[in-house]
């Protein structure tokens, strides 16, 4: 028997799922107040700019988790436990492959992000240098990470968020411990903060795993649902790469979206750069913490599309877009009034170095307007993914990076940083625009539900 979509069990899904995404940016952070205490503050820059290279080497590859949590979920809805099994098997082994390619080939991958990054911009030879050195560690780290990612999405599907926020909060702990000790004891700089991340994502991996060991021992047991499932069956493989390939492009271009973000603002000089990475973690801040109830809709609507029963599925998919949306909403406006309150300490804390403090500061507004901004483009987010309409999720993210681009070139010019910033918002507006435009395509899912053909 399914369990009714109650306000209780929405918010059981979103508030650990929020602490587990908040874990991330709150480690941007740390990683920015320790360098701010260090004898190379300017550092904050260069970990900015080889950070964000690996999120778009890891945020593309994102659709592991997605596609994992939306495949999942629905197969958990319909009961059919070799299916999420086998889901599982195929997600976790393709991250491992391309985490493997991507250390393979990181020579040529390092030379082409750096030309990218660096190309036009004012960033002096030293922050490039720590830069690099950030990315040689890090780089390491890729297969553990994608793996990792498969896994996540598989224990969001069955509704363990509780399982991510202790991961996350271990991961973290850890994580802050060793960058710390890497930096102000050893003095090791950038080289440091991706010594102690490498570590951390190595144990977060091996914490996955042992949280799926044990969700396996109490479905049935470790050996259950393996034997005589076809894992390379044209049609279930075929479904999986379709999904992946869409969030695929549509993840690559989100990762190039921020990317483009950090490299343009390396064109207003190094300590623009330094600020804009400080606050480009408040903004992740802000869409993490909304990605909770996001989360919450991935697992509700997957499952509720996963129903033999039209009138079960239409009530549990209205109920979960309804009370998770709310959710979502609450939680933009209480962050965005935080943000108007707490300004000053949030940035005394994390910026300690005066320049970058007051460069930060001139451009806080954008932060704490930003909850207002991305609520809906998470929220919709989580929905659509939830139901695996991948391609909508595409074209939406298409239209939305097209326009992005058009209202830099325009806006940076007259309103130098701020322009920036007004566009990246501006492209979360778009991003929710265009996905309710689509909306009318979950009329066939709810009417027929989602199909998936024999093992």
């Amino acid at each position: 028997m399914s369990e009714p979509v109650t306000y209780r069990r929405a918010l059981q899904l979103a508030v650990p799922a929020s602490i587990a995404s908040l874990i991330t940016p709150i480690l941007g952070l740390t990683d920015a107040a320790v360098l701010g205490y260090s004898p190379r503050p300017l550092d904050v820059g260069a970990v900015g700019l080889a950070a964000a290279i690996f999120s778009l080497l890891f945020w593309t590859f994102g659709f592991l988790r997605m596609s994992t949590a939306g495949l999942t979920a629905q197969a958990i809805g319909s009961d059919d436990e070799a299916l999420a099994r086998r889901t599982l098997a195929q997600s976790v082994a393709l991250g491992a492959l391309i985490g493997l390619i991507l250390v393979v080939l990181q020579k040529p991958l390092g030379d082409l992000c750096f030309w990218f990054m660096t190309r036009g911009t004012s960033v002096v030879p030293e922050t490039i240098s720590a830069a690099d050195d950030y990315y040689v560690v890090r780089i390491w780290g890729a297969p553990f990470v994608l793996a990792a990612s498969g896994m996540m999405g598989w224990l969001t599907a069955r509704g363990r968020t509780d399982m991510l926020m202790v991961i996350a909060v271990l991961t973290t702990s850890l994580n802050a411990g060793l960058d710390a000790l890497f930096v102000l004891y050893y003095d090791l700089g950038a080289a440091g903060i991706a010594i102690g991340t490498l570590i951390a994502e190595i144990f977060s991996a091996c914490l996955a795993a042992l949280a799926i060991v044990l969700l396996l021992r109490r479905s049935g047991g470790l050996d259950a649902h393996w034997q005589g499932m076809d894992y390379f069956s044209v049609r279930a493989l075929k479904r999986l790469l379709s999904v992946n390939l869409d969030i695929f492009i549509r993840t690559f271009i989100l990762s190039v979206s921020y990317v483009y973000f950090i490299q343009r603002s390396g064109v207003f000089g190094d300590l623009t750069l330094s600020a804009n990475q400080v606050l480009m973690q408040f903004f992740l801040v802000t869409g993490l913490a909304l990605d909770g109830p996001a989360i919450a809709a991935e697992t509700l609507v997957g499952q509720a599309l996963g129903r033999k029963s039209e009138m079960q599925r239409r009530r549990e998919f209205r109920d979960a877009v309804l009370k998770t949306s709310i959710i979502g909403a609450v939680g933009a406006f209480l962050l965005c009034g935080m943000y108007f309150v707490l300004d000053d300490i949030l940035l005394d804390l994390v910026a300690p170095d005066p320049a970058i403090n007051t460069a930060a500061r001139e451009y806080f507004i954008w932060i704490a307007l930003s909850p207002l901004a991305v609520a809906a483009a998470f929220q919709f987010d989580g929905i659509y993914i939830g139901a695996t309409r991948s391609r909508a999720l595409r074209n939406s993210m298409i239209v939305s990076a097209l326009l992005y681009l058009l209202m830099i070139s325009i806006l940076t010019d007259p309103w130098g940083n701020h322009g920036l910033w007004v566009a990246f918002l501006a492209y979360m507006l778009v991003r929710a625009a265009t996905l309710a435009l689509a909306w009318p395509g979950f009329a066939f899912l709810l009417e027929q539900g989602q199909k998936e053909g024999p093992a």
